[in-house]
């Protein structure tokens, strides 16, 4: 008889408890109604737990990551616009880029090049009353700036002065960089190929009635182009969770460090110049005394009895100054993506379940 009375008792009680709902809190039962579910308490202390859901009750989301959002993605390429935030969630609180299509790889720098190399004569003889061309009373007969061998007539020496002659070594004129104008910047595409915007609204988090989800502000049917998100909190790079499997980034701007290396030009390559010099008695080139031919690799001491210089003239046996190639105006340095923001959605090939 008193199995029967106590479930007698339980069946009287739930019809008394009717009408209410109940939770826990730290072990203690709460017991309320859902006609007044939060008597007694602020607004901001309770989510009413009676209101349906109004949009997506989801799995809650791992820790490190935000609350879900609505992210619509769209390619750039073909004029589609940023729609506005659906109806059911109506702030916007993302809009980002992705997918550098790399537009500004093609870096263009001015076009570089060099000058000819030229073979120079050499520009003075060196006399010296020793015969080894070393002595201390040196003197210069410089050849006029610019000489091309016509005849020459820097001063005059005797067999009193000098005891020996030093020939310059024939020169090459290097190479000089020259940078051509910059071309004309083409028309560049966009350089980003997706465009992104996170959409969000109230929803009352807490009003799905399994304690194990989140009610997430959206409408139904979901929109073409939007996916259910969350947003990674940490600066590395997320592992999305098997409910969110779509890693997406995005980035707010970028930043193109890149800028071109110095036109320069290569060491001059085959360069064979060789010249033959001649003194005259005379002041105009006519009574020879002597020629020697002299290379680049170095001057040449004459030393003779009566050596005298009256006159000089020179010209190319070998004229040949060789080549350099161009080297630099390239492009260094790199383009940078500024701010980057990691989510996880939900896969496109998933029908969301309310």
């Amino acid at each position: 008889m008193k199995k029967h009375h106590v479930v007698l008792a339980l069946a009287l009680a739930g019809v008394v408890l009717e009408g209410f709902v109940s939770c826990t809190d730290g072990g203690t039962l709460n017991l309320y109604s859902c006609e007044d579910p939060c008597y007694g308490l602020q607004p901001f202390e309770c989510d009413d737990p009676c209101a349906p859901c109004l949009g997506r009750c989801m799995d809650l989301q791992p820790l490190g990551f935000d609350d879900p959002i609505l992210l619509w993605t769209g390619d750039t390429r073909d004029g589609t616009p940023v729609p506005q935030c659906p109806t059911e969630a109506p702030d916007v609180v993302f809009d980002g880029l992705g997918d550098f299509s790399g537009a500004l790889v093609d870096y263009r720098c001015p076009s570089c090049g060099c000058t000819e190399a030229s073979c120079e004569l050499p520009q003075a003889l060196a006399g010296s009353s020793s015969t080894g061309c070393d002595g201390e009373d040196r003197v210069v007969f410089a050849a006029p700036e610019g000489w091309d061998g016509a005849c020459a007539a820097p001063a005059a020496a005797g067999p009193e002065e000098l005891g020996s002659l030093l020939i310059e070594a024939p020169a090459v004129r290097a190479c000089e960089p020259v940078v051509g104008a910059p071309e004309a910047p083409e028309e560049q595409p966009l350089p980003w190929a997706v465009q992104a915007r996170g959409c969000s609204g109230w929803a009352g988090k807490h009003t799905c009635r399994d304690p194990r989800k989140l009610c997430v502000a959206s409408p139904d049917p979901q929109p073409a182009g939007f996916s259910m998100c969350i947003l990674y909190l940490r600066n590395d790079m997320p592992s999305c969770p098997r409910e969110y499997p779509e890693r997406r980034t995005f980035y707010q701007d970028f930043e193109d460090r890149r800028s071109c290396s110095p036109c320069t030009c290569k060491p001059i390559e085959g360069s064979a110049c060789t010249a033959l010099v001649s003194t005259y008695d005379d002041r105009a080139c006519g009574e020879l005394l002597g020629s020697e031919t002299v290379t680049l690799a170095g001057p040449k001491c004459v030393a003779g009895p009566d050596l005298r210089l009256g006159s000089m003239s020179a010209e190319w046996l070998r004229d040949y100054p060789g080549a350099c190639a161009p080297k630099g105006s390239e492009p260094t340095g790199e383009v940078k993506l500024l701010h980057a923001s990691h989510f996880c959605c939900e896969s496109s090939e998933m029908i969301p379940i309310p």
